[in-house]
């Protein structure tokens, strides 16, 4: 079985206010030793990074880049979008699926690290429990500094160590091949809502009894909390047509 694990990376200055110039590194790290970790035991992981061309230098060399994104939200909905050029889910699923032979994919955000043994469980749930799609949540706000220092990719053990705090969001998704040809997401992007819980209910919809939602593993992390700087955008127009496109999906989606 091979396992493929796409993340859309983003080059932001220093002071964005997501934390993603500090975290990503940190997301980058973590996956790439979790693979060794799996391959170690025979679980063949592959890495892919999924980006815009202004993206390309913050990618590590042990990913593979898939062809550039061509479309985003400034593309497809530019009277609204502003500044914000964020990737259609869509475009990100059919490239993988165009370019890899992976029999299970991976989506998750590029600000969500994982545990050194992530690729190890995902495989143990797949094997274990015959499931087709599952949705593993995080561990929020594990901090950002410890003893004054701001902790990095260097401070992995540190960080799988920390416990962090609930969060009710769905942004890690592990998809069988067969279950994400059927997806169609279509114009729905990340960055705003709801675009976790529109996949997650999708994927329970179509897989039924061989889909879970793990709740309680402590399999990945988000450094910090990312409540703050998304206060007061619940109004959005970017947030309210993504809603509005969502409604579309589950139209399409009850089709089926």
């Amino acid at each position: 079985m091979k396992i493929a694990h796409l993340i859309n990376p983003f080059k932001c200055p220093e002071d964005n206010a997501s934390y993603l110039y500090y975290a990503q590194p940190i997301t980058f790290k973590s996956m790439h030793d979790a693979s060794l970790e799996a391959q170690k035991i025979g679980i063949n992981v592959e890495l892919y990074a999924i980006n815009y061309p202004e993206d390309d230098e913050i990618i590590p060399e042990y990913f593979i880049k898939l062809p550039y994104l061509k479309k985003s939200t400034k593309t497809e909905f530019p009277e609204i979008s502003g500044n914000k050029k964020l990737p259609l889910i869509q475009e990100m699923f059919n490239s993988i699926l165009q370019n890899s032979d992976a029999d299970y994919i991976i989506f998750s955000n590029s600000d969500i690290g994982v545990q050194k043994h992530f690729y190890t469980k995902v495989n143990e749930f797949i094997t274990q429990d015959n499931l087709k799609s599952f949705v593993i949540n995080r561990r929020n706000n594990i901090p950002k500094f410890k003893q004054s220092s701001r902790l990095t990719e260097n401070d992995l053990e540190l960080i799988y160590k920390e416990k962090g705090a609930y969060h009710p969001g769905k942004d890690c998704f592990i998809i069988e091949r067969e279950t994400l040809e059927k997806i169609d997401m279509n114009l729905m992007f990340i960055g705003y809502g709801p675009w976790g819980n529109t996949l997650y209910r999708y994927l329970r919809y179509i897989n039924k009894k061989n889909f879970k939602y793990f709740k309680d593993e402590y399999l990945t992390f988000h450094i910090g909390k990312d409540a703050g700087w998304k206060a007061g955008d619940k109004k959005h127009p970017l947030e309210l047509k993504n809603r509005e496109i969502a409604l579309k999906v589950n139209q399409h989606k009850n089709t089926q």
